[in-house]
């Protein structure tokens, strides 16, 4: 497949490509970047899951949605697992990992960003290195983190090896095979090149599951997502009208994507074998 052009709006205006890979039909921002340099395409002010603050009409939409969508990604954890020790990968200011806590969960927390490090410290969140241990966690969630991370079949292995017989693997990923995505093209918020290392759908995320010995259990679409997506979208198209505009289209991206469960963004629960 030809390689895309996908612009970064949010920092740098930079332009990448995203390469397709064929054996798990990804596709790959390049040129690869090391994690040092990465760090300078990171907004300047904290990122917006590393917060618990907002500032500005968008954050505070963010963060709302985020609250909505935190008992809802519990209920449906809580479908297959309701107790044990859960590891929120990537716990951004830990809200997910101390509703976790609140639900009886014994809660773990790894976190790259020092400023991150310093919010789970102070919320007392008992917070691991990147080196997880074998056979400890029953269930491992990664919201909106996965796409974050490199040499993706390696990271399955990874959190295959550190469940427990029959503990869950929850990745919630943009969808680039949404509505919005085609609609947007390179427009679309959820590329966020280069921070998103790697840009997912269904299939890709279950033929990863499925060489690393993962079931996929359940597929969820994500409401919320389309609208924020959308509105960021249409900003950086620079639309006057991109609050009317966002809600209408992430509404319709929700309509067309539901019944099919390919919604803008969709968390999968993935199962190692009991």
């Amino acid at each position: 497949m030809k390689p895309l052009r996908i612009k970064d709006f949010l920092v740098s205006k930079e332009t990448f490509l995203l390469k397709h890979d064929a054996t798990i039909n990804a596709w790959q921002t390049t040129p690869e970047i090391s994690p040092e340099v990465l760090e300078k395409y990171y907004p300047k002010e904290a990122y917006l899951s590393h917060t618990d603050q907002a500032k500005g009409l968008k954050a505070k939409m963010y963060l709302w949605i985020k609250k909505k969508n935190i008992q809802t990604k519990l209920h449906w954890i809580s479908k297959s697992r309701s107790k044990g020790k859960l590891l929120d990968f990537g716990a951004g200011n830990g809200a997910f990992a101390q509703a976790a806590q609140a639900k009886g969960w014994d809660v773990f927390a790894f976190e790259f960003s020092e400023k991150a490090k310093s919010l789970l410290m102070k919320k007392n969140i008992t917070q691991v290195d990147e080196s997880l241990q074998k056979n400890t966690y029953d269930a491992i969630t990664l919201w909106h983190v996965f796409e974050h991370l490199p040499n993706p079949m390696q990271q399955m292995h990874r959190f295959y090896d550190a469940l427990v017989p029959g503990g869950l693997l929850v990745l919630a990923i943009p969808n680039h095979n949404s509505w919005d995505a085609k609609h947007y093209g390179a427009y679309w918020a959820a590329y966020d090149v280069p921070r998103h290392l790697w840009h997912y759908n269904k299939d890709a995320i279950s033929r990863l599951a499925r060489k690393s010995g993962f079931s996929v259990l359940k597929t969820h679409n994500m409401f919320w997502d389309a609208f924020y997506i959308s509105l960021l979208s249409e900003q950086y198209r620079k639309n006057p009208f991109s609050w009317p505009f966002g809600l209408i289209k992430g509404l319709y991206s929700n309509l067309v994507g539901w019944r099919g469960k390919n919604t803008s963004s969709l968390t999968i629960i993935l199962q190692k074998p009991k």
